[in-house]
């Protein structure tokens, strides 16, 4: 069987119809999201978000976006930002890398605002205040670095946001209330972390929210600069200009539009990555059963080889599905196929993989490496299976052939003995399991 190499886009969206943790190993996945230490419920609500955000206009006016048909205008990126669709995660939000650059701004804020404390006390002419504001950051940012781990997202993004508002008010308060001496001060320190607040919230709150609030940020600091400017006062700290307002305005503006092109450009490619992983789900998925196809189950046995660990396999045959299909109709056989598939997925464990192996043959994969158990299963499922169909207009039942699937061999070599032992069944006057097992293999 030729290797099987999954995209990093395919492990992020793949979308398949279970938890197939197990079909690749390492990567923790419910209804083929990966988790990322949400719970179940979580998960689901971001799947359902998930397909109805890729389906229809707005996964379509993405592609037209990514193919060039964009709007025009120098503001066009501020109209299209607010008008992306709504949903959990934020469209073009990258939170495990807001994560990253937030605990290391922390740590570069923490370390900065340790010194200017020191500047502070050691030298004469600094201001109390900026001493003091340097004080409550370094105690702050010290108690956020501590209980990063412990801390849950909201935390952290509620931190995010007393950060950039209690730099606003600096901001406003050297401009409008304090000593002109205090604004060149607090314009350097906003100027230089207002921007890396900005992309981290962009990062954290998706290409929508970003845009808001870093337009709503450039326009309050412009408005206060403006006003600010006017003091008498600032003529002695050369801040007089009627001008200022609007270049900050437009200073931030520009890391906005920076931080928005970003997040429209990971927006497009997330769009395109979830489209091809549906339409790769949709061919590896059975359309009449569920389960996996062949080509599906062909990956699936792919992540199972690189564990390196034994596992069980069973073949399953319809018992006369021939004659069934033929006296009773397709739509009947189809019934039958549905039934005993559904029966299939509810028996199977949450680490086994089932799948469709061909018309009426079904095959699971099972993680147990004792022939004893294998057999046991594969015969309560035969059971359940005949019971199951006592009650329809059906009956049906399986015939099951049953291997070990060991270290150091192909696998097409334990297929081969499952078959044989399914054809062992079939002689054997069906609606029985058989077992096949290598030579060093013993029940």
């Amino acid at each position: 069987m030729a290797p099987f190499y999954l995209p990093q886009w395919q492990l992020t969206w793949s979308y398949l119809s279970k938890d197939y943790s197990n079909v690749y190993p390492g990567v923790s996945f419910i209804n083929g999201i990966r988790t990322n230490g949400l719970d179940r419920s979580q998960v689901r609500r971001q799947t359902g978000t998930l397909r109805r955000a890729t389906t229809g206009d707005a996964a379509k006016k993405m592609v037209r976006q990514a193919d060039g048909k964009k709007h025009s205008g120098v503001f066009s990126w501020v109209r299209d930002a607010w008008k992306v669709k709504r949903r959990h995660p934020p469209v073009g939000s990258n939170r495990d890398l807001a994560l990253l650059l937030t605990r290391f701004l922390v740590l570069l804020t923490m370390i900065i605002a340790a010194l200017m404390v020191q500047t502070g006390l050691l030298l004469e002419g600094v201001s109390l205040i900026s001493a003091a504001f340097a004080g409550f950051w370094v105690v702050f940012l010290t108690a956020l670095y501590i209980l990063w781990e412990r801390l849950p997202l909201d935390v952290v993004r509620g931190a995010l946001f007393v950060a950039l508002a209690l730099y606003q008010v600096r901001w406003a308060s050297a401009w409008l209330i304090l000593d002109p001496r205090e604004v060149p001060v607090a314009t350097i320190a906003s100027l230089l972390y207002t921007p890396m607040l900005l992309m981290i919230v962009g990062l954290m709150e998706g290409q929508r929210r970003g845009v808001i609030i870093g337009i709503t940020i450039a326009v309050l600091m412009a408005v206060t600069a403006q006003f600010g400017s006017m003091r008498p006062e600032m003529s002695e700290v050369a801040l007089d200009d009627p001008r200022v307002g609007t270049l900050i305005f437009l200073l931030i503006s520009v890391y906005v539009f920076i931080q928005n092109a970003w997040s429209a450009q990971q927006t497009v490619l997330e769009e395109r990555g979830i489209q091809a992983a549906l339409l790769q789900a949709r061919a590896n998925t059975d359309p009449l059963t569920g389960l996996l196809n062949r080509r599906g189950m062909d990956i699936a046995v792919t992540g199972w080889l690189t564990r390196r660990e034994p596992f069980g396999v069973l073949l399953i045959d319809i018992d006369h599905f021939k004659q069934l299909n033929d006296s009773l109709g397709h739509t009947l056989g189809d019934q039958a196929i549905k039934l005993v598939s559904r029966t299939i997925s509810e028996s199977i464990r949450d680490n086994d993989v089932a799948g469709r192996w061909g018309g009426e043959e079904f095959v699971i994969i099972c993680q147990e490496n004792d022939p004893r158990q294998i057999s046991a299963f594969a015969n309560r499922l035969r059971t359940l299976i005949a019971e199951r169909s006592d009650v329809s207009d059906t009956p049906l039942t399986v015939s099951i052939g049953v291997s070990l699937f060991p270290l150091f061999e192909h696998f097409e070599d334990t297929i081969s003995r499952a078959d044989t032992a399914l054809y062992a069944a079939k002689d054997a006057g069906r609606n029985c399991v058989r077992g096949e097992w290598r030579t060093e293999t013993s029940l």
